[in-house]
């Protein structure tokens, strides 16, 4: 990966002097960013011998030497051959900046396969096609094939799907000073991928900030790994958010199994910091430019009382509490207060403050409170008047950045700063100061939260999951799987017995008089479940009646599921009824699973019975999970107070709800062919015990 971003030597496909060649602005922005590495440029139908100083060859093997890198702007349908050129060269990495490929058409199609067919003979890796590839501010590559004065270098490296919205970034960029490490568009990702990139820029030493435009995850699994191992902050801006899955609906678990749900599972998992805003990767770079915020105490500051008071609502929002340097901190400021009528506390409101040479003090002191974790201080540098002498002109045009950052620097706490004013002014102050300015309270507070957040995750370390369970291992769980393929319904009760997850006794009947005597057996009372392939849900086919109490009772319900079912769909295959004990009361909870095509297998839990869809109050985890993971997400769910014991109600223990949960988790990562499984209802008894009323599973053959 080095050589993509560090080659000893260039060469640019189709390079000539005409007056539009675009492959000639590639070569120009390598010489304004101080490319050190010898130039080339090769073009097959041309009789020209340099272009611009630059050397220009028929085909890569007439290089006197070969080269670390190869740039292909050039039509897709001659790139397959240009791919061979280089290959029989011996050059072994390329960028390939060409559109045309698989992202267009069936002949772009085939041009795709061939591109990676000519690609794997030679043992070539390439980065696109259909992108602007790399850039690199510290080796002066710079391949996109847009005019380009060298921008700011720094720590911020950026991964994107789209090469032109990572050119509007770069512009960002340099108007707010976050220097740019290393650029990678990597558009239609044949070959190298996001998360190539991202192991590789985990380790650049020139890399402090990692960000990700991703319009499409593909190995979502690894990229939870990577980010996980990453000790960098990881920022991505997933968009292509709105259209719904296509996934088939065969189960709750299908219908609550959207794309957005399980990313934002998994990238909790990963400690990926998920943005929503464009321009989220700059404000929350600029965050970690900052000391680590250890703790949630924060101090917020301001010489506009209203300012202050915005500024609480934003930090409660976003979960900071208020501290409280301490009386010794205020009665030092009430003896600098000028009328002594503000009262002080925090949010401090530093308006009645006017000997602004005293604001260094404050800084100091607040940050070195043992009882403050960070602080944010907002004021504004209006266009003032030239020459005055007033309090106010001091107040609002002194320049107390630098003070600002030997607080941070002699504290190792963050202090952020918020300015409103001149827009000219704060464009040079973000340019020239020792620390990041923020337009408002709004960006900094996210961004500090962002950072806090961040740092506490990483503080503990990534998740390990529980130790696998033998149960699940044995030969009796493997051979049903094996032996049970398509969709398969309460019959998966059977799998969960052999899990350890304990059904009532049941059994089904095929006539309305085995109802009965199943039904007298087993004991009173009874549930009567309809038996349908064409009976997904079972309550909305009439299938289900509860409090069965005698033989006549099951054989007269046997008889109405069966005039319910035709009615619900005429001409539905009735298999038969199941026959199962009546469960005691408790709580009807859900726990159901999916393989997804990105992340993998992903559980879900929550509020179950007939109105899970509706109250949606389910959480998520990827798999194979642990018991502390699982017990966090529990706590987030509305029916978690319930179960907790609200308003002086028993509570219940939910330890053995976990653990099934986790067992479900290893299962789905142990046997990947259980592409779906829906357990509802999961009743919870008073007693903490669990007990599995229904499912429902669909197992492929492998």
């Amino acid at each position: 990966m080095d050589t993509f971003f560090a080659p000893a030597s260039l060469a640019v496909y189709g390079l000539s002097s005409k007056a539009h060649n675009t492959p000639r602005i590639i070569v120009d922005n390598c010489l304004r960013w101080g490319f050190r590495g010898r130039l080339f440029g090769i073009n097959p139908a041309t009789e020209e011998t340099d272009v611009g100083g630059v050397r220009v060859y028929r085909s890569a093997t007439d290089l006197p030497v070969i080269p670390d890198l190869a740039v292909l702007l050039i039509p897709a349908r001659y790139v397959p051959q240009a791919v061979e050129d280089c290959g029989r060269a011996g050059i072994k990495r390329l960028a390939i900046q060409a559109g045309g490929f698989n992202e267009s058409s069936e002949e772009g199609k085939n041009l795709a396969t061939q591109l990676l067919a000519a690609a794997g003979r030679f043992g070539i890796r390439f980065v696109g096609p259909n992108g602007l590839t790399l850039a690199d501010t510290a080796s002066g590559l710079c391949l996109p094939f847009v005019p380009s004065f060298p921008v700011k270098r720094g720590g911020f490296s950026l991964i994107t799907q789209s090469g032109g919205l990572g050119l509007f970034l770069w512009n960002l960029l340099e108007g707010e000073s976050v220097g740019l490490a290393k650029f990678a568009s990597i558009g239609n990702k044949l070959d190298l991928d996001e998360c190539d990139f991202l192991e590789y820029l985990g380790a650049d030493p020139a890399t402090r900030v990692i960000g990700l435009y991703l319009e499409s995850i593909g190995n979502g699994r690894r990229l939870v790994e990577l980010a996980q191992r990453i000790d960098k902050p990881v920022i991505v801006y997933k968009s292509n958010t709105t259209t719904a899955g296509n996934r088939a609906a065969m189960s709750h678990t299908a219908s609550l199994g959207n794309d957005e749900a399980i990313i934002k599972t998994a990238f909790e998992r990963a400690g990926i910091i998920r943005i929503d805003h464009f321009r989220d990767f700059v404000t929350t770079a600029k965050a970690f430019d900052l000391p680590p915020m250890r703790g949630k105490r924060i101090m917020a500051m301001s010489p506009a009382g209203g300012l202050g008071v915005a500024m609480a609502d934003l930090c409660e929002h976003q979960g900071f509490t208020f501290a409280d340097p301490g009386p010794t901190f205020y009665q030092e400021l009430a003896e600098v207060a000028n009328a002594g009528i503000i009262k002080l506390h925090n949010p401090l409101d530093m308006g009645d403050i006017y000997q602004i040479d005293k604001y260094p003090q404050i800084f100091s002191h607040v940050l070195a409170s043992d009882q403050v974790d960070g602080a944010i201080f907002a004021s504004q540098w209006p266009r003032m008047p030239e020459g005055g002498t007033d309090v106010f002109t001091a107040m609002f045009n002194t320049d107390v950045s630098l003070a600002m950052s030997g607080a941070t620097r002699s504290t190792n706490k963050p202090l952020v700063l918020v300015l409103y004013g001149d827009a000219p002014t704060l464009a040079a102050m973000k340019q020239q100061g020792p620390i990041p300015v923020f337009d408002g309270p709004e960006e900094a507070v996210l961004a500090l939260h962002r950072q806090m957040t961040f740092h506490a995750r990483k503080a503990v370390g990534p998740l390990q999951p529980d130790p696998a369970d033998s149960n699940l291992q044995s030969a009796t769980v493997r051979d049903w799987v094996q032996q049970h393929i398509g969709v398969i319904g309460e019959e998966a009760l059977e799998l969960l017995t052999l899990c350890g997850i304990t059904s009532p006794a049941t059994a089904i009947a095929r006539s309305a008089e085995e109802a009965g005597e199943i039904a007298a057996r087993i004991g009173f009372p009874v549930v009567l479940k309809v038996v349908s392939p064409d009976a997904v849900h079972k309550t909305e086919a009439g299938g289900v009646l509860i409090g069965i109490g005698s033989p006549e009772e099951a054989i007269q319900g046997f008889a109405r599921i069966r005039a319910n079912l035709e009615c619900f769909r005429p001409g539905a295959r009735l298999e038969g009824v199941r026959v199962t004990s009546m469960a005691p009361d408790g709580h009807d909870l859900f726990i159901g699973g999916l393989q997804d095509p990105a992340f993998g297998p992903v559980v879900f839990f929550g509020s179950g019975g007939i109105h899970v869809e509706l109250f949606q109050d389910v959480e998520r985890v990827l798999c194979p999970s642990s018991r502390t993971e699982i017990r966090s997400k529990l706590e987030r769910l509305k029916i978690w107070r319930i179960l907790a014991g609200l308003r002086g109600q028993q509570p219940i223990d939910t330890e053995p709800f976990i653990r099934t949960i986790g067992t479900i988790a290893q299962l789905l990562a142990d046997f990947p062919e259980i592409v779906e499984l829906d357990i509802n209802p999961v009743r919870l008894l008073a007693n903490g015990e669990i007990l599995a009323l229904d499912a429902r599973m669909r197992i492929l053959e492998v």
